[in-house]
């Protein structure tokens, strides 16, 4: 399974037509943000897609899902996570295609979280310049995925990175002023001299997630 690098954004995206056991959506808003990721030149920005109970936030069970048009009907991959696996098309879009989904459980109802994550590939270490380029593209990302009026004419409504959050796989003990770690979580303030520091910083699969730390 691939190690992920995980930025979380919680946004309302969509409307959700819900029963107990169904949600669907409008493939044509995915469609629209991977769009973005597609025109960006990112080396490890992307954007995913995860099914969410309403109230605890934590991922919801599925039983099924496709992608379907007027004309035919396709499954839908997923993950453990409840992460949606979407294909990039173009002709899905123009068909105007949903994604219905079944889930069971005790949830409330659930919801779609996005979020914006950077992919490892081909890598078995992060370094601190990739840290730093990760932080770099989730800012970009960010704007990106705001639109051109609220990156070009308001761009002051985004929130400032101060750095990012590591979740790793157990807790670590770390003495560095830029590392201020609580158990397995560490904030860490990333200066523009690590841009070219390809110095090791952690084992990829010691690395559960990375967050922007964001002054809210």
């Amino acid at each position: 399974m691939k190690n992920k690098i995980v930025l979380v954004l919680i946004m309302t995206l969509w409307s959700v037509i819900a029963s107990a056991k169904t949600v669907t959506f409008a493939y044509d808003s995915f469609y629209d943000r991977l769009k973005v990721v597609n025109k960006g030149e990112f080396e490890f920005a992307r954007v995913g897609f995860y099914l969410v109970d309403t109230l605890s936030m934590q991922a919801c069970k599925i039983t099924a899902g496709n992608i379907v048009t007027e004309e035919a009907s396709f499954p839908l991959s997923y993950t453990d996570e409840a992460q949606l696996l979407l294909p990039f098309d173009k002709e899905l879009d123009k068909d105007k295609a949903k994604v219905v989904i079944e889930t069971k459980g005790e949830s409330s109802d659930c919801q779609l979280k996005m979020q914006i994550e950077a992919e490892l590939f081909n890598t078995r270490s992060l370094s601190k310049s990739d840290l730093y380029k990760m932080q770099q593209e989730f800012e970009e990302l960010l704007a990106d995925l705001s639109g051109f009026f609220i990156k070009n004419l308001l761009s002051f409504l985004l929130p400032e990175q101060q750095g990012v959050i590591v979740t790793f796989g157990r807790s670590q003990n770390v003495t560095d002023a830029t590392v201020k770690c609580e158990s397995q979580v560490c904030r860490i303030s990333v200066p523009k001299t690590w841009s070219n520091d390809n110095t090791h910083f952690a084992d990829s699969a010691n690395v559960k997630s990375v967050q922007p730390w964001l002054a809210l």
